[in-house]
């Protein structure tokens, strides 16, 4: 894993949330189970007040401290300090300067304090969870700036969001950029069928939300397109290669018609494309609602696939952001359009039958796949083909649309900015402040932070970010 310089406060979040690692060991191979986490301590001494641990086969009552390393705990003087004579546990995120299970931190009196090294036991990766956090920020997360920033113009703000908003609409555009010319060079072009596969490749991956976006975007890119168009598949094969290539047909022993031909049809195409595989344990099914269960969204991810290769798809949502007033209703209808194989109507995942439910994707997703795939992805086709109309129609849509879909981090933005977000513009804006800015502590490259903290003093006003 590569060392990343992660700061307490992030390391905290981590190991208050059990399902960002399984059955923690300490050095010594002692079990743990946190009873009680305690109060987070926004003062000094140790991070965690009054927690309850079972160490082993003991419970103990008392504080946790949270390091970056192990050797954080004599650098930073704890022997010597009585705030940390009821340390109980040391948790630490990186181990390898930590080479023998003997070497064990101490308080007073010579006490040996159990530690546990966090990074072994994490159930996904950081990158993972670095998106899970910034993605549902804590109840205790606070700008630096929140009791200042009122003191600054609407207009200041304003401007400062929608210079950001731009840097990220142009950020994921770039994204698109990589990945086009990734292809250029293995197939040449650019052609239809390369923007296609980008096109879905990146609906793909924000089908997958935050528990299966890479995963999604994997499957994604081991579908080529041009495969399926010049095997003419029909919906039901390309139901077949989607669900073998992720891994969900490996094993599977449910008696359903559906699920036999399934898997008959993906033997035959198994063997004469040989694509590339998933495993199906891969996929993440825990804490999400049936209808963003993998297995629904992959049936919708093989309609849409038939759509664009059927349907010119990806070409009517270009027509629409360059003639229509009604955009969104225009495209939102394109994206509703395709049908899932009729299984899937009354099934969430293999062999598990239940009500008849909705199979299309919502307004809410689809708005979210115009925001962060669409709009960027034209964006950069118009650069590209030098389509000036329709750069200045996807910079009007971005800039006028009514922002509807708020998540957590807008609502912690808005309230703690003091800035009503309004646009689709204004949304994205915020997000990029605090994925790039506020949450990296870096106050001294935000115009916000420059004006209210002036050269040094920036650096102490970042004592009080809590995640």
């Amino acid at each position: 894993m590569k060392k990343l310089n992660l700061n307490e406060n992030f390391i905290a979040r981590i190991w208050g949330e059990k399902a960002f690692y399984d059955s923690p060991l300490t050095t010594d191979g002692q079990k743990i189970e946190v009873l009680d986490f305690g109060r987070l301590n926004k003062d000094s001494g140790a991070d965690f007040k009054n927690a309850k641990i079972k160490v082993g086969e003991t419970v103990y009552r008392g504080d946790v401290e949270i390091h970056r390393s192990v050797k954080d705990w004599n650098l930073h003087g704890h022997k010597k300090n009585g705030k940390y004579n009821r340390v109980i546990l040391q948790v630490v995120f990186w181990g390898e300067d930590f080479p023998t299970a003997e070497i064990m931190p101490s308080a007073s009196k010579s006490r040996k304090i159990p530690t546990v090294i966090l990074s072994r036991f994490l159930s996904k990766s950081i990158h993972e969870i670095w998106k899970d956090i910034i993605n549902n920020p804590s109840s205790n997360f606070r700008l630096p700036c929140k009791n200042e920033n009122d003191s600054l113009s609407g207009e200041f703000i304003q401007n400062w969001i929608d210079n950001l908003a731009l840097k990220r609409l142009n950020y994921r555009a770039g994204r698109i950029k990589d990945r086009i010319e990734e292809l250029v060079s293995i197939h040449g072009g650019p052609s239809k069928p390369i923007w296609e596969q980008v096109f879905f490749e990146y609906v793909c991956e924000a089908l997958g939300f935050s528990k299966n976006k890479e995963q999604f975007l994997k499957l994604s890119r081991n579908i080529d397109i041009q495969t399926i168009r010049k095997n003419k598949f029909s919906p039901f094969q390309i139901d077949a290669l989607l669900y073998g290539s992720a891994g969900f047909l490996t094993n599977l022993k449910f008696k359903h018609k559906y699920i036999e031909e399934l898997k008959i049809e993906w033997s035959q195409i198994r063997e004469n494309i040989k694509p590339r595989l998933m495993n199906g344990e891969e996929w993440n099914f825990f804490r999400l609602r049936p209808m963003n269960f993998p297995t629904i969204r992959i049936a919708y991810a093989s309609a849409f696939l038939c759509s664009i290769i059927n349907n010119d798809m990806l070409k009517r949502i270009f027509l629409c952001f360059e003639n229509s007033d009604k955009t969104f209703r225009e495209v939102k209808a394109i994206f509703e359009e395709p049908k899932i194989s009729e299984y899937w109507e009354n099934h969430y995942t293999f062999g598990k039958e239940t009500v008849k439910h909705p199979t299309r994707i919502g307004e809410t997703r689809i708005s979210d796949i115009i925001t962060n795939v669409l709009l960027p992805f034209i964006l950069y086709y118009s650069k590209f083909y030098e389509k000036n109309n329709l750069h200045d129609k996807v910079i009007k849509y971005f800039s006028v649309t009514k922002e509807s879909n708020k998540n957590e981090v807008t609502r912690v933005m808005e309230e703690q900015l003091k800035f009503k977000i309004r646009s689709v513009s204004d949304g994205q804006g915020v997000i990029h402040l605090h994925n790039f800015f506020c949450i990296r502590q870096k106050c001294r490259d935000c115009a916000i932070g420059r004006e209210l903290y002036q050269k040094d003093a920036v650096s102490d006003v970042l004592r009080i970010i809590l995640y």
